[in-house]
Formats: C-alpha cells, sequence, structure tokens
C-alpha cells in the first residue's frame, strides 16, 4: 500500500496506516514502547495528498500520539507546544482562551483544518475550542509551518494545524480512563474504535471539572467525537464526522463573569477511485460556534459557517501528481443579535514532481473570491533532496493572506467599534530552508530550518485614546525570522528523548517595536525511560524568554513536568502527573496567572 511516494488514493492510504496503528497497539508486545512502531512517515497537510515524508518539501511535524500519551499529556494545546516554531499562550488556566502563534504570525493568522474543513476565520475564533481540547478521538495532528493559503486560503498565513478525526478498522478496541487532583480536578473519558473490511467506526467521550486556584474560576466542559465510514463497494468510500465541545467557565480578571462556549463541527464526505491513477472526493461539512459573554455588559456571539470543497487527485499523471479543487463557503456571523452573511468560493491547483528517486519539486496557485473584500491570489512551491541515505535538504516559499471579518469592515457600535468598508486582507510571503539529519543509525534524528516571513497590510485597531472609540485599519508591516532546531533521540529500547528550540525575531517594521506574545526564545524538552516493563517515567522542561505583552514586557518563566505509569495488570494502568514541580509564578498572558505546582493521578483501562 505505501510505495516510494504514496502515490495511492488519499483515504485508502490513510485508514491503512490506521489500522496498521492500531493492530500493533493492541497485540500486546513485551514493552509499551513497541506500541510507537516504525511505520513509514507520511503527511497530508503539505499536499492534501499522503506523502512520504522524506519527500515533502514543507516544514511540517506530526503528533506522535502514542508517546503523548505513554507521557501523559492531555490537552491539545500541550501537545501542539511541543512542536518547533509554535507557541502556545493561554489566558491562565483550563477552560480560558488559547491561542497559537507559528512564526511570528498573530493567533487569528493560523488556521485549523478539521476532518477537511476549516474550522476558523477572523469572526469564528478557535480559541474557546482549544482551550478546552483535549486529544480523545483524534487520530492524527498535522503542524505545517510557513504560509499555506494556496492550498487552504484564509487565515493560512502562518500555518495549518490538519486535524483527523479516528478511523477505525479491525477488532474492536478503546480506553476508559479517570483523573483527579489538585483544585478539585475530576475528569474521565472512554473512546472505541473498530470495524469490517467494508465498514469502520470510532466514537469518544469525555467530561471534565476544575475549580482552578483563583476563585470564580471554574471549568466545565464535555466533548465527545464519532466517525463512521465505509467502502459500499472498492471503488468507493463514503464517511461522516462530528466533533462537539460544551465549555462554562467563570472569568475573575475584569470583574466577575460567566462564558458558555460551544463548539461543533460535522462533515459527510464521498470519495471514488479509480485503481491507483484518479480519486476525486467531495466533502461538505457545517461549523458551528457559539460564545456567550454574561456580565454587567453581556454579549453574545455566533458563527456559522458552510463548506463544500471538491478535490481531484491525479496521481501519475506523466509522472506527476496533480491536485485539482474548487471550494465554497457561506459563513454567517451573528453579534448582539446584528447578523450578516458572505459567500466565499476559490479554486486551486498543485503539482508535484520528482525527477528523481531522490528529488521532489511542487508548486502551486490559488484564487479566492470574497463577497465582502474582493479577491485574493496566492501561490507556493518548494523542493527537496536527499543527497545520501539519511540526510534531507529542503525549501520552500509561499503567500497567504488572512479576510477581515465582517466585525472589522462593518464595525460593532456597542464595543465602540466604528465601521471600515475599505479594509484590505491581510498578506504574508515567507520562505524556509533545512536539513533534517539521521544521526548514528537510527538513534538521533535532527532536523535545523531557518524561516523568514514578511507581513504588510497587518489590521491593528485604531482607537481615540480618551474614549476608546476607534476602527480596524490596514496601518502596519512585520517581519519574523528566526531557527528552527528538533532533536530525538531513541538511546536504548526503553529510554528515549526529544528537545525542540525556537529563535524568533518578531518586529512591527511600522513602528520598530517587538512583536507581542512572541517570545526570543522557545524550548521544549522531554526524556522517558521503563526500567521495567510495567513501568514507565519521564520529565519534561520548558523555557520560555525573552517576550512582551501588548502592553508590559513579561518576565521568562521556566516549568517542569513530572509523570509516572504503572501497568498494575495487563491493560490496566495507573498514572501520576506533576505540572510545574518548581511552582514557578508566571504569566503567559498578561493579568492571568498561570497555575502553581499541581498533581494529578489516574486510572486507564486499555481493551
Amino acid at each position: 500500500m505505501l510505495n516510494r511516494h504514496l502515490h495511492t488514493p488519499s483515504s485508502a492510504v490513510a485508514a491503512g496506516i490506521s489500522c496498521l496503528v492500531l493492530t500493533a497497539t493492541a497485540a500486546g508486545q513485551n514493552s509499551r514502547y513497541d506500541a510507537v512502531v516504525n511505520l513509514p512517515d507520511y503527511v497530508v497537510s503539505a499536499t492534501r495528498t499522503p506523502q512520504d515524508a522524506q519527500f515533502t518539501t514543507s516544514s511540517v511535524d506530526v503528533l506522535p500520539m502514542l508517546r503523548l500519551d505513554l507521557a501523559q499529556v492531555t490537552t491539545l494545546g500541550t501537545a501542539l507546544g511541543t512542536i518547533p516554531g509554535v507557541n502556545i499562550v493561554n489566558t491562565g488556566a483550563p477552560g480560558g482562551q488559547t491561542s497559537v502563534f507559528i512564526r511570528g504570525s498573530s493567533s487569528t493568522q493560523t488556521l485549523f483544518v478539521v476532518d477537511g474543513i476549516p474550522m476558523n476565520s477572523r469572526s469564528a475564533g478557535y480559541n474557546n475550542f482549544l482551550g478546552s481540547a483535549d486529544l480523545a478521538g483524534i487520530d492524527r495532528v498535522e503542524v505545517l509551518r510557513g504560509p499555506q493559503s494556496t492550498l487552504y486560503g484564509s487565515a493560512a498565513m502562518g500555518g495549518v494545524i490538519f486535524i483527523d478525526s479516528t478511523r477505525g478498522c479491525g477488532a474492536p478496541t478503546g480506553s476508559v480512563s479517570t483523573t483527579f487532583g489538585s483544585f478539585d480536578t475530576l475528569g474521565a473519558s472512554a473512546a472505541v474504535s473498530g470495524g469490517t473490511r467494508t465498514l469502520g467506526y470510532s466514537a469518544s467521550l469525555g467530561r471534565f471539572h476544575t475549580d482552578n486556584e483563583q476563585p470564580h474560576n471554574g471549568f466545565d466542559a464535555w466533548s465527545y467525537s464519532t466517525r463512521v465510514e465505509g467502502t459500499p463497494t472498492p471503488d468507493l468510500l463514503i464517511g461522516a464526522t462530528f466533533r462537539g465541545q460544551q465549555g462554562d467557565s467563570e472569568q475573575y480578571v475584569y470583574g466577575n463573569a460567566a462564558v458558555a462556549a460551544d463548539n461543533h463541527l460535522s462533515t459527510v464526505y464521498a470519495q471514488w477511485s479509480r485503481d491507483k491513477d484518479f480519486a476525486t472526493r467531495l466533502t461538505a461539512g457545517q461549523q458551528q460556534r457559539r460564545y456567550t459573554y454574561v456580565s454587567d455588559y453581556p454579549s453574545e456571539i455566533r458563527d456559522r459557517r458552510d463548506v463544500v470543497d471538491w478535490q481531484n487527485t491525479w496521481y501519475d499523471f506523466e509522472d506527476a501528481e496533480i491536485v485539482a479543487g474548487a471550494s465554497l463557503e457561506r459563513d454567517h456571523h451573528s453579534s448582539d443579535g446584528v447578523g450578516t452573511t458572505a459567500d466565499n468560493s476559490a479554486g486551486y491547483l498543485s503539482t508535484t514532481v520528482h525527477p528523481s528517486k531522490t528529488s521532489t519539486v511542487n508548486a502551486g496557485v490559488r484564487y479566492d473570491d470574497f463577497e465582502t473584500f474582493g479577491s485574493a491570489w496566492t501561490w507556493r512551491t518548494g523542493a527537496s533532496w536527499l543527497p545520501r541515505a539519511g540526510t534531507k535538504l529542503h525549501a520552500s516559499a509561499g503567500s497567504g493572506f488572512c479576510a477581515p471579518s465582517d466585525d472589522d469592515r462593518d464595525g460593532n457600535p456597542a464595543w465602540g467599534m466604528m465601521p471600515n468598508p475599505d479594509l484590505k486582507a491581510e498578506k504574508s510571503t515567507g520562505w524556509d530552508a533545512g536539513v533534517d539529519q539521521k544521526l548514528f543509525g537510527e538513534i538521533a534524528n535532527l532536523s535545523v530550518t531557518y524561516f523568514q516571513t514578511r507581513y504588510s497590510d497587518r489590521l491593528v485597531y485604531v482607537s481615540d485614546p480618551a474614549s476608546w472609540i476607534g476602527r480596524m485599519e490596514n496601518v502596519t508591516r512585520a517581519k519574523s525570522s528566526g531557527v528552527e532546531t528538533a532533536v530525538s533521540l531513541a538511546l536504548t529500547k526503553g529510554v528515549r528523548g526529544r528537545l525542540a528550540y525556537t529563535y524568533l525575531e518578531a518586529r512591527d517594521t511600522t513602528a520598530d517595536t517587538r512583536l507581542p506574545r512572541q517570545p526570543r526564545h522557545t524550548l521544549d524538552a522531554e526524556v522517558s525511560a521503563q526500567p521495567h516493563e510495567a513501568w514507565t517515567v519521564g520529565a519534561g522542561l520548558r523555557i520560555v524568554a525573552a517576550r512582551v505583552d501588548t502592553y508590559a514586557p513579561l518576565e521568562d518563566y521556566t516549568t517542569v513536568r513530572l509523570f509516572t505509569s504503572y501497568e498494575v495488570r495487563k491493560n490496566l494502568l495507573l498514572k501520576v502527573r506533576v505540572e510545574n514541580a518548581l511552582n514557578e509564578q508566571y504569566q503567559e498572558t498578561a493579568g492571568y496567572d498561570a497555575l502553581p505546582l499541581r498533581t494529578f493521578g489516574g486510572i486507564e483501562w486499555k481493551f
């Protein structure tokens, strides 16, 4: 199923690899590290089709879900923070808004693509979703860095977070787990997946509660997901997904307030393939978001996004792979009862060529047409080369844009925000170049990438200092550059380590100031060991230094997390972890204190 360049219909390849992972996990190896099997690495997000990672020209990482489970990383935000070039910023504690900053881009310039559907825009933010998202029901997460609007459209200026729900196949497998600990934290989750040769299914359900440290700062959430996928004929794949989240939190920073934030995304899709040469896939999806803020100044925001995407892939057309497609999107945004609706359409074309057995070249172009502000052209190109076994050189360049929201253009008088119908889209142009090197056989992997991105027509709120009444304007330019470094080690069968370090220089070139929430130095490291077949121990380290917030500099911080688990009987694990073991006092966002030292325990049963 997996040949040199993965020229195979995409859904079949992805489902096949999921089956291999499930089979390896359920086989009951002597060591739980054996569940982290060495399958051929592949990525989907870089070209919209599965490709062998060693031939990918873009900077992309796949989150190792099984290793994250061993390290007791339970939230999507924490998992994303392990990737070089990615900075995750929380507003204090679980349940608060969480933002992603990739390579100096702002928090609105990263696109989440969930089960093939873009989830967010400047109007419909992802921040509350990420603030409470766990990893249950997720089969795959890819982090694609750099401008990516050519394949994914608006908001993909800094990068794309690609999330795929679990595909099920084979004998039923699953897990049931509980969590308890500091600040009256209680959680429980259950997941199951399985299937036959022609039908696969998966489902997950989670419940979480915590009081957090501060008074009036509690958080309650439900999360759930499901996927059903079948092949009624050998050439036809059909399926549906649903992912939902309901969160209720309390906020204390600007006076006591209650927040209810719900996110629901559903898709249906069908793919027809002809042998291994051609596949056409039609995906229809809907994202619904509701944000309610209850205080002395209440507010309610609702968003609904209806998306249809049609993708056609020729896997071996004159020695090239060609991806061509079109998408239609209708966005409905309602702010405090005032609603607007806008239609957007796009067409995209991308091709990948392998001039030799060791080289890859790709290029693409896209046209987007927005009913509100106009149109945008974007492009992308890249190349990779394997000069020798274990060495990969890669480079890419491209452009991105982010369309202004309805609130940006039409204003919101209740917030003191005036309209500006002349707004243009934000734009970015960036490039990167790097090397991936295997060291000492398969013991170590080293990756070093240099990147540079320029941003223009950045949207900034310009107001009267006395009244705060103002409007959004395209007034600034920015530039970011830096180096991403990643090292992974497998010293022995039971001892593993990883390190990700990013140096970032991100500046507002119009005002000649540092960009807020963009640390110059970010390091995330982890080491784990298995001193006994049933016992796992490990520690993680995170250092963030040289950063500013919107109005003030922020202190550096260092956090340590400790984790251990013991398999008391086959597939029954006891877990303990300590977060912020040094009891560091710090703020990721000015005004919001991060949580101090906290301890959690848990029980997990896998079947």
